[in-house]
Parts: structure tokens; C-alpha cells; sequence
């Protein structure tokens, strides 16, 4: 038997033995954790005025014969729309905590490994979808957890360096998009991340009690995804090709 066909049957065999484990220690049955309450996402939305409303008035076209700039002035900012979260089934905090461990032997910090759905969770969940090329929405599912797992497995690199969101045009138009529908003006929708977009970013940020750095993060991903109700597509686009 030659060496590769030796090193080939090696991986196989791990490769096997992950699958296995996998289903021995996820997917088969067993009791909820004591204290794995999950937060719902109505309790993750800030509440605040109007929070009950899929979607606020936003100021109407200027009257003719108006300066449309002088009129959308005088109404102020289009008030934020704020997506209303449908109640998710209950998600077992087996599953939570084996994603929180996974999360963090791959380098990703989930918080603590307590089986409860936080938003440090949920922001690292968007942060290895984005370097894994996933639709970003923050969520625990089996099929998160397979990707962790056989990822590890076969010797995939963990997170990518901080500022990495803000070298993607495509997300940046997203995030842009998304500010607009919000109501939070930043100019055009080009993907570049620019002085107005900064700006935008950091209103959104204090209005929502986050720290207003004008940064897009994971934190500040996932707190979009929560407001907006969608998540962002999957992406790899460099800034600046296309």
C-alpha cells in the first residue's frame, strides 16, 4: 500500500469519525439543559416606541412648486422602520452551547459557553458566516453547526483580521441600502465606505445604544439584521473590483 493511499484512507477515516460524533452528540435526542433558556427575538429587539409597527411613514414628496431639498428639511429624518422578529421555534441549548464551543475552538469569541443565545453569540455566528461566505443572519441551526465541525475538520483558517467587512463593496452597498431604508441618508449606494457613510453608521449606532465608532462589525451587522428583519447576502467582493 503506497503512502498516499495510506494518508488518503487516514482522512477518510477522520472524516468518518467527525460524522459520527456529530450525530452521537447533536442530533439524537436528549433533554433541555437546565438553564438554556433562549432569548426570543422580541426580547433581543430594543423596545421603544412604535418597535410594534412593521413600518413608520415616512415623509411624502415635496408639494409643487416647493424646494423638494428645503421640504425634506423641514420634515426632519424619515423616521426609522423597525421589522417586527416572528417568534422563532425554541432552539435546544444542547445545540446553542455546541455552537458557542465550536465558535470558540475555531477562534471566534461567543461569550460564555452557557447554552444561551446572547448577542455575543449571535455576533460571532455573523462573523464566521461572512469568512465562510454565508448569508450573514446570526443565527443557531444544526446546519451552522456541521459547517463549524467539518470546517474544522478539514483544517479551514479561522477569523479574518478586524476591518475585514470594510473591504467588501458589495457589503458595503448592503449596509448602505439598508441605512437608506432606515432612514438614515448617506448618500449614494456605491460601496464605498465614506465620510457620509461613517456618519450614518454612527447615528444608527447611538440611536440604537451602541458605541458610535462609524465601524461596520459584526455587532453592527447583526444589529441590522435585527431591525431590518433580513439578513445580508453572502459575499466576497474586494472594495474597489467588480
Amino acid at each position: 500500500m503506497t503512502p498516499l493511499r495510506i494518508r488518503f484512507l487516514v482522512f477518510a477515516f477522520a472524516v468518518l469519525a467527525t460524522a459520527i460524533s456529530y450525530n452521537a452528540l447533536y442530533l439524537q435526542d436528549a433533554p433541555r439543559l437546565a438553564g438554556s433558556a433562549v432569548s426570543t427575538p422580541a426580547e433581543l429587539l430594543k423596545s421603544q416606541p412604535g418597535a410594534e409597527t412593521a413600518a413608520l411613514p415616512r415623509p411624502g414628496p415635496a408639494p409643487a412648486g416647493r424646494n423638494n431639498h428645503a421640504s425634506l428639511a423641514d420634515a426632519g429624518p424619515a423616521p426609522p422602520r423597525i421589522a417586527v422578529e416572528r417568534p422563532r421555534p425554541p432552539v435546544s441549548g444542547r445545540l446553542i452551547t455546541a455552537i458557542q464551543r465550536e465558535l470558540r475552538q475555531r477562534g471566534y469569541d461567543p461569550g460564555p459557553v452557557n447554552g444561551e443565545l446572547g448577542l455575543e453569540t449571535r455576533s460571532a455566528i455573523i462573523a464566521y458566516e461572512f469568512d465562510e461566505a454565508m448569508p450573514l443572519r446570526g443565527e443557531p441551526t444544526e446546519a451552522l453547526l456541521k459547517s463549524l465541525i467539518f470546517g474544522a475538520a478539514l483544517g479551514k483558517a479561522g477569523p479574518g483580521a478586524p476591518e475585514r467587512f470594510e473591504r467588501h463593496g458589495e457589503l458595503i452597498a448592503e449596509v448602505q441600502t439598508m441605512l437608506a431604508d432606515l432612514g438614515y441618508g448617506s448618500g449614494p449606494i456605491d460601496g464605498r465606505l465614506d465620510a457620509g457613510t461613517r456618519e450614518a453608521i454612527q447615528k444608527f449606532e447611538s440611536d440604537r445604544d451602541l458605541d458610535a465608532r462609524g465601524r461596520i462589525t459584526a455587532r453592527l451587522l447583526l444589529e441590522m439584521v435585527i431591525v431590518t428583519g433580513r439578513p445580508f447576502a453572502a459575499t466576497r467582493q474586494p472594495l474597489g473590483t467588480g
